[in-house]
């Protein structure tokens, strides 16, 4: 295992992300020896044709895991919106940047400064006083019910 400085924070080289781009490096470069097909083909138009075949599946690739990112938490939210309270929601949507900031913190092992104790803060305090609402709101809607 080697370990690497990367902008603050510690990481680990893994041999699989040495490995993967070799092999498919050496396998873009050596694959067309094997391709009789091509050879009638010249060395610029085999290139230009995979150039531009390799960018249309990536930007493809990279389309599909955008609508995908974000298609998934809208659809969550529009069924929580649907199907839930809409303080459950709106407490989820506050708990949302605390649990990517705990994920990057502790997971991630990102730097944190004190921009970010302070961001800590701040996302904690807005949790408390939109708790202290909704208890408040919810024990002023129980008094009429409980008689």
């Amino acid at each position: 295992m080697v370990v690497r400085r990367d902008f603050g924070s510690y990481r680990r080289a893994d041999a699989n992300g040495i490995a993967a781009p070799l092999v498919s490096n050496i396998g873009w470069g050596v694959l067309p020896l094997y391709w009789r097909a091509l050879s009638s083909m010249n060395a610029i138009s085999v290139l230009a044709y995979r150039l531009v075949a390799t960018l249309a599946a990536m930007v493809a690739l990279l389309v599909a895991f955008s609508v995908l990112a974000t298609a998934i938490p809208l659809a969550m939210f529009s069924y929580g919106v649907q199907h839930s309270h809409y303080l459950t929601v709106s407490f989820i949507q506050y708990l949302n940047p605390l649990i990517q900031f705990c994920v990057a913190v502790l997971l991630l092992h990102e730097p944190m400064r004190a921009q970010g104790y302070a961001a800590f803060m701040v996302i904690w305090v807005a949790i408390a006083v939109y708790s202290f609402g909704a208890i408040r709101a919810y024990w002023e809607w129980l008094k009429p019910h409980a008689r």
